[in-house]
């Protein structure tokens, strides 16, 4: 079996009540400047309504609204969101959720879809999970009255830095941008004072940096359309520029730290935790951390699929026993010296390693230290 067919399969069964994406996202002209969160924009959708969420090629404009209708189910707040996602034909599928009372009803529309069944259907759930990961963040409608194993996964966003060509970062900061942070270059300047600059070379982030400032940029919508201003009044603002190269491409960001709209916060606060990071001394040989459920238990081994989510688990957990690895797109390691009976099968388990991580599928990797983790659902 290919692995293209089981990602195929895969997908089928996990997005119930959602699609695919993969069109061109449609801009509304009218979008202005905002000054916070509560000025955002909604996204514009031809044939859709007051749409919260837009999910483009896995570019997520609005998604602060998918984590704001989290945090008021934590409360118990009663709480709308409509979250569209595109087929690869271009057309909007839309599913709709409302909150009151314990209850989330999950309305998925496919009417708009010249492909699709052209249904609406609704599932009533009881629970909500953001399931967040090192490379993915997910979240997932649990207690379902339909949906694969009780569960519809509303939305997730893939951040994994590990499944691109190239990632690399060029930050000028400053009143003049007189400063800068190059990983493609592999040097840092910074002015000390009006006569004195220094440079550092052989400078590079860790794995583990980057891949924490690839993931806030996928958060931050980096690829979306944003709303950036360079102009200030203040004379004492500091400018930003940024150039990320991705793969074959790159993309260009110019703005200043007196920019307060919902994009100008987050890139401000990217650039800074990059300018932090470069003042740091980063470790060699960080520690290797993984993550992941667990799909086997044998003698002192343990068989993990990393950085699944909980629906992900589920459907592999039976299939695994009669396909080889090789056939999917997931992660799994072999981690050895583990006291088996401490664990058991489904564990969401977190594990430092020993050393490095050989072969894959399964890589194996031996245990320093390793612990439970908790899903959290909504009271």
């Amino acid at each position: 079996m290919k692995k293209l067919c089981c990602s195929f399969l895969l997908l089928t069964f996990l997005f119930v009540l959602t699609a695919c994406n993969a069109s061109e996202e449609e801009k509304n002209p009218e979008e202005g400047a905002h000054t916070s969160s509560n000025d955002y924009v909604k996204p514009s959708v031809k044939g859709a309504e007051n749409v919260d969420v837009l999910n483009t090629h896995g570019s997520i404009d609005g998604l602060e609204r998918m984590q704001n209708f989290y945090a008021n189910l934590q409360k118990g707040i009663s709480s709308d969101l409509r979250i569209v996602h595109y087929t690869i034909e271009g057309d909007p599928i839309v599913t709709d959720l409302k909150y009151k009372e314990d209850t989330i009803n999950v309305t998925y529309d496919s009417t708009r879809d010249n492909f699709g069944s052209g249904e609406i259907t609704t599932v009533t759930c009881s629970d909500l999970i953001e399931e967040v990961n090192p490379t993915n963040t997910s979240y997932i409608a649990t207690g379902c009255s339909d949906g694969f194993f009780g569960m519809v996964e509303i939305m997730a966003v893939e951040y994994n830095l590990g499944r691109q060509d190239l990632f690399e970062l060029e930050l000028k900061f400053g009143k003049k941008l007189e400063n800068e942070v190059n990983t493609k270059t592999k040097e840092v300047t910074k002015v000390i004072n009006s006569k004195e600059k220094r440079t550092t070379s052989d400078f590079q982030l860790s794995a583990q940096v980057k891949q924490e400032i690839f993931k806030r940029l996928v958060m931050a919508n980096y690829l979306g359309e944003l709303d950036l201003k360079n102009t200030c009044k203040s004379v004492e603002s500091n400018n930003y520029y940024l150039k990320v190269y991705i793969n074959g491409g790159d993309r260009e960001y110019h703005w200043s730290n007196c920019d307060q709209g919902s994009d100008g916060t987050k890139f401000t606060e990217i650039a800074e935790y990059i300018i932090m990071q470069s003042e740091m001394e980063q470790t060699e040989n960080p520690e290797t951390v993984i993550q992941g459920y667990i799909l086997q238990v044998n003698n002192d081994t343990l068989l993990i699929g990393e950085d699944l989510n909980i629906l992900q688990y589920e459907w592999l957990k039976d299939e695994i026993k009669h396909t080889s690895l090789d056939a999917y797109y997931f992660n799994f390691i072999s981690l050895e010296g583990v006291n088996t009976d401490d664990f058991k099968i489904g564990d969401k388990i977190e594990a430092i390693i020993k050393g490095s991580i050989t072969g894959s599928n399964p890589g194996r990797a031996n245990v320093e230290e390793m612990k439970k983790l908790q899903l959290i659902e909504t009271p």
